[in-house]
C-alpha cells in the first residue's frame, strides 16, 4: 500500500493502486549546444513547431518497457551521477526524430548518445497530429541504499512524519519566489499516478519494500522544476527513488511571484 505524507489526503493514493491493478543534487544547469542527433528524413521544422507537447503520462507509457535498455546507458559509466533532459518530435506514426540532449549534470558524450538512440528506437503509436516531448533522466540520486533504514520502515504501519511538518510538504523560507504551498500539493497529487508507477516497480523486485522519500526541488520562474536533489531517503530500492525524482522533473507548476521557490517534500511508502 502506498501512503503520502499529507495528513488529510492519503486515502487518494490508497485509491489509486486500487485502481492501477549523481552529485547529490540532480539540479540540470541551462541548456548547452545540443548533440548531433538528427536523423536522415527528419520532418521539416515548419512542420513540427505547431505541435502540442506530447503529457507526461504518455511519454511514461511509451517508456515502460524500454527502462532497462535505457539505463544500460548509464552502465558504460560506473561514476555516472545525475540528470540529463532530452526533447524530441514525433511524427503522426510516432516516430522519433530530432532527438535532441538539452542539457545534463554530467559530460559524457557516450552515454548521451545511447540514450538518443535507445530513443529513437522507440515507437509512440499513431497520434493525431505531430507532437514534442520532453523526459528527464536520473540516475543515482541516491548513492547507497539504506539498508538498515529501509528494513525499520518496512516494519513500521506508519511512516514516520516530523510533528512540525505533517503535511510532508514546505517551503524554504529563503526561497525568491512565492507560490502557495496548497498550490504545490496539489500539482504533486495530480503526479501520483507517475510516482504509483515507480513504487510498483520496485515491489515487483521486493514485495517488502517500504519506506519514505524525501526531495528537495526548485520550481523555476516559469513553473517548470530546474533541480532535484535527495533530502534523506530510506527507501532501500534506489531505482524507485530515481524514477520518483523523474516524476517530479515532469512536473508543471503555476508561475511563482518574484522569482523561484526552493521546496521539500516527503511521500510514504508502507509494504503491505
Amino acid at each position: 500500500m502506498i501512503r503520502a505524507l499529507t495528513a488529510f489526503r492519503s486515502w487518494f493514493l490508497v485509491l489509486l493502486l486500487a485502481g492501477c491493478g549523481a552529485a547529490p543534487a540532480s539540479a540540470v544547469p541551462p541548456a548547452r549546444a545540443p548533440a548531433q542527433d538528427d536523423a536522415p528524413g527528419d520532418p521539416p521544422e515548419a512542420a513540427t513547431e505547431r505541435s502540442s507537447e506530447l503529457p507526461a503520462a504518455e511519454v511514461v507509457q511509451h517508456l515502460r518497457g524500454n527502462e532497462n535498455d535505457l539505463r544500460r546507458c548509464f552502465f558504460e559509466n560506473p561514476s555516472l551521477r545525475g540528470a540529463a533532459t532530452f526533447t524530441w518530435r514525433l511524427d503522426v506514426n510516432g516516430k522519433v526524430h530530432r532527438v535532441r540532449h538539452e542539457a545534463s549534470t554530467w559530460n559524457d558524450p557516450s552515454v548521451e548518445r545511447c540514450i538518443a538512440e535507445r530513443l529513437r528506437e522507440i515507437r509512440f503509436g499513431y497520434l493525431e497530429r505531430p507532437a514534442r516531448a520532453r523526459w528527464t533522466f536520473v540516475f543515482r540520486l541516491v548513492d547507497r541504499a539504506p539498508e538498515r533504514n529501509a528494513r525499520r520502515s518496512a516494519q513500521r504501519k506508519k511512516p514516520h512524519a516530523a510533528p512540525d511538518d505533517q503535511r510532508g510538504v514546505s517551503i524554504d523560507p529563503r526561497s525568491s519566489g512565492e507560490l502557495p504551498v496548497d498550490a504545490i500539493d496539489n500539482v504533486v497529487e495530480a503526479g501520483y499516478p507517475l510516482f504509483a508507477r515507480c513504487y510498483r516497480d520496485g515491489v515487483s523486485r521486493n514485495n517488502a519494500l517500504g519506506g519514505t522519500v524525501r526531495l528537495r526541488f526548485v520550481v523555476g520562474k516559469v513553473g517548470s522544476v530546474s533541480e532535484v536533489s535527495d533530502d534523506g531517503s530510506d527507501l532501500s530500492d534506489r531505482q524507485v527513488v530515481d524514477c520518483i525524482a523523474e516524476g517530479f522533473y515532469a512536473l508543471r507548476f503555476p508561475k511563482p511571484e518574484h522569482g523561484s521557490v526552493n521546496v521539500r517534500y516527503r511521500i510514504g511508502f508502507e509494504a503491505g
